[in-house]
């Protein structure tokens, strides 16, 4: 629900024996190149070699690893992209920014597939901040946008503040200049172009450990968020925290595979592998 970081070592662990044993990618065994994006210095993990083009945004300050219990299983069908933006993981910082705002990650996320040499359109996935990410993409570019998944994520539908973490990143980070950045991209994102009516599903997570109003509040703003496409579709996953891809990996495995689906794209063969 917030846009802070956890650790979730624990649950990763205990997840691995749970989905296909591949998932279980550590940063040691992750293949990463390097490419300029402008002043950035991006690192990318590529997975698979055919198929439509998934791009994987982390949340707040997290790195491409948050993703390791999905992308593999992923990679049977489709060519799987994670990232670190700059200043996290293993890109090099840029020079410190007071604010990261959506509409620049979206843009300078399309210059990167554009180095990587992937066509368009491209299946985005975005959990908690990244899912604002994803939305300013989808807005900004839609023709290059095939589908959206959002998993637990923020949206322009959130009341202002309130479900922002009680602890602050510290200051100077890139969380902090991430966090900084939400009121205004939501503020363009709202005066800016429409959401496009591409499949959309969003994944809403039920134990946050929060009151039952904030719980209540939290599930009707990814209604509202689902609302945004006439292609859109509301998951709730039961007994999933703000982490749902490492605490219900499963879930948004099928979510991609849905979306996909959903575009035109075929991904009988990840179903197959799927009831293995």
């Amino acid at each position: 629900m917030s846009r802070k970081r956890r650790s979730d070592s624990h649950a990763v662990a205990w997840v691995c024996g749970l989905v296909w044993a591949a998932a279980c990618l550590t940063p040691a065994s992750a293949e990463l190149s390097r490419h300029r994006v402008g002043s950035a210095d991006i690192a990318v993990n590529e997975m698979g070699s055919a198929g439509p083009v998934v791009v994987l945004e982390a949340g707040r300050g997290e790195d491409m690893q948050s993703w390791a219990l999905v992308a593999p299983a992923l990679a049977s069908c489709m060519r799987v992209i994670r990232y670190d933006r700059p200043g996290i993981g293993g890109s090099a910082a840029n020079a410190p920014d007071q604010v990261v705002l959506a509409d620049t990650v979206a843009d300078q996320l399309l210059v990167l597939l554009r180095t990587l040499d992937l066509a368009p359109p491209y299946i985005l996935v975005g959990h908690s901040l990244g899912g604002l990410y994803v939305q300013a993409f989808a807005r900004l570019h839609p023709t290059a946008t095939a589908a959206v998944v959002l998993v637990d994520a923020a949206s322009p539908a959130e009341p202002p503040g309130v479900f922002v973490s009680p602890t602050p990143p510290a200051s100077g980070t890139v969380a902090a200049a991430e966090e900084a950045g939400v009121p205004p991209s939501i503020a363009a994102m709202n005066s800016g172009p429409p959401f496009p009516p591409v499949p959309l599903i969003v994944l809403a997570a039920t134990d946050h450990g929060d009151t039952l109003e904030r719980e209540a509040l939290w599930r009707d703003v990814q209604v509202r968020t689902a609302a945004l496409s006439p292609r859109g579709r509301l998951i709730v996953v039961e007994g999933s925290g703000h982490f749902v891809q490492q605490d219900k990996p499963a879930a948004v495995i099928q979510a991609v595979l849905q979306a996909a689906g959903m575009a035109g794209f075929d991904t009988s063969d990840c179903s197959a592998r799927r009831g293995r």
